[in-house]
Order: structure tokens, then sequence, then C-alpha cells
């Protein structure tokens, strides 16, 4: 049974990712920053570590002890808190992915995977934007991610360390509560769930549009290549703006409640729409989920359970 070890274990991405890596016969160690792992404590067949990836220490213990033979590094401080602190920032993001990279080199693993961002790209860029255009990063969040793109480079050219990375867009589904992103996507499909009435201030925002399942099967692709030919891929799914996304949720959901504010300025620092060819070439990905059967799961899934 092949060994698996996730950073960030108890985040939204990575309540779908374990069950999905137990399914196809992992053996699975979970790692974050919580003494409470919640659901995962329930996981008999999950092991769980309570680890700081932000203290050197604390990743070395947790390589040595586990000696996993993969690692998914899910593991990161998001933009806001970045912002607000750029040397922890730096510090979280890209120390713990150093460690990671290092204990994999260390204590014999094969295979190094995480999640990167589209945040690496700048701004005012052709669209769409290729997975080798120039990165030029406007926030801390992003630069940390672009140095550890890489760090991953080096490891491999160095010590032939098998690595890759994804970046995603907005990625939603049921569960997804924080990041900004979360505000006009999933929290949308979760107020029509639940009946709620929800006004919408971004209308004119515009991303692309990512179900968590799918991001989910992005990940376990690349965890399961022996090599790839590149670092880092885009994966993408379907470019909406929040209004246009509205409009298709109207029409699957005729009594939703959702309507559009007073607007506010678009000031995201990220291009939109972005290029995912080559992970379509290369490794085959394209997504499963339109985002109109990704709706319909996600207020499904979200009304089971508040029934």
């Amino acid at each position: 049974m092949m060994s698996v070890l996730v950073t960030g274990a108890c985040g939204f991405i990575g309540s779908y990712l374990i069950p999905a890596l137990l399914e196809r016969g992992y053996e699975v160690v979970a790692t974050d920053i919580t003494n409470e792992p919640g659901w995962i404590a329930d996981l008999e067949a999950v092991r769980y570590y309570r680890a700081d990836l932000g203290r050197d220490a604390d990743v070395y213990k947790l390589m040595g002890a586990v000696r996993p033979e993969k690692v998914i590094h899910l593991a990161s401080l998001l933009a806001a808190p970045c912002e607000n602190d750029p040397g922890l920032g730096y510090r979280v993001n890209f120390g713990s992915t150093l460690a990671l990279l290092d204990g994999c080199r260390t204590f014999g693993a094969n295979r190094f995977v995480m999640t990167s961002s589209i945040s690496v790209f700048g701004k005012n860029l052709p669209e769409p934007v290729f997975d080798d255009e120039i990165k030029n990063p406007l926030t801390i969040y992003g630069q940390t991610k672009l140095a550890c793109e890489h760090l991953m480079e080096w490891y491999q050219r160095v010590y032939s360390m098998s690595s890759g990375a994804v970046r995603f867009p907005w990625v939603f589904g049921p569960g997804r509560t924080t990041g900004i992103t979360a505000e006009y996507s999933s929290k949308l499909l979760d107020a029509i769930a639940s009946g709620e009435k929800l006004v919408i201030s971004t209308p004119e925002e515009k991303g692309d549009w990512l179900y968590i399942k799918d991001a989910v099967k992005a990940l376990l692709m690349l965890i399961e290549l022996k090599e790839q030919p590149r670092i880092a891929y885009n994966i993408m799914s379907g470019l909406y703006t929040v209004r246009e996304a509205m409009t298709i949720a109207r029409s699957l959901f005729p009594d939703a409640e959702i309507e559009i504010g007073e607007g506010t300025e678009v000031t995201s620092p990220y291009p939109t729409s972005f290029d995912d060819s080559k992970a379509r070439e290369e490794i085959g990905w394209k997504p499963d989920y339109s985002i109109e059967e990704a709706m319909k799961e996600h207020v499904e899934i979200i009304r089971k359970k508040i029934n």
C-alpha cells in the first residue's frame, strides 16, 4: 500500500482529497496545525499528526516518523494574512515547502505535489494567460507561491526530486467558507440551498469556476505521475462573471432569492482568463463537471445536510 502525507489536511481541499485517496487504496497520513482534527479523527484508516509546518523541527520530526512515499502539500497561509504579515507568509508558505522538499530528499519520498496559485502571475498580461507567461506577482501570497515553484525546479534539477504543482483558479463546492472567492461562489450556492436571501455586490467579478471534485481529480492525476514535463500547470474549468453564474443558478433554481446590490469596483490583482492546454495535452487533464452539474450537486449536498 502506497503511503501519502497530506499537509493542511483539515482544510477545504483536504476534506475531499483524503476520502478520494482512501478510495484509491492509499495509506493516508494527515497533518495540520490544529489539535482537533474534527472529521479526520473519525477515520480509523487515517493517522493524524499535529505539526506547525512553519517550524523546521516539526517538519523533520514528522517526515522522520512517517517516512511517506509521496507528499501532497496543501498547507498554506492565504492571501490576506500574507499581506498583513509578509514575514509569516514567507515563513509558512516558502519555509514549509523548503523543509518538506528537504524531508522528501532525506527520508526517501519519491513524489512531491503542492497547490500553487494563479496569483503567481501579475496583472496586465495578454489573456488567456499561458503556463509559461512572465510571472510578476503583485501580492506576497503570489510571491511565496512563485518562490515555491522555483524551489521545486531546483530540487528536481539538483536532487532529481520528482515534483509538481497545480495552479487553481476559484475552487468552489460544499464546505468552502474561507477565502475571498467563497463570498460569491460557494456562499451563493449555500444560500440557494438553505432558501436564504443573498445580495451580491460584485456582479462583474470574473474568474474560472473549478468544482472541488475536479480540483481533487487534478491533484490525484499529478500524485500518480512519476514525472511531468513542467513543474506547474494551470488547471481550469469555465470562465464566468458572478452575474453570469447567477443567471445560470437562477435557471437551475427559479425560486432562488439572489439579487444584485450596489456594485463595487473589481480590484482583483490577478488576470481572469487562463489557458490550461498544456495540462490537457501533457497529462490528460479535463474537468468532469460543467458549472451546471457542479451547482446542482453542491445545492443537493447542502440540502441533504440541512434536512
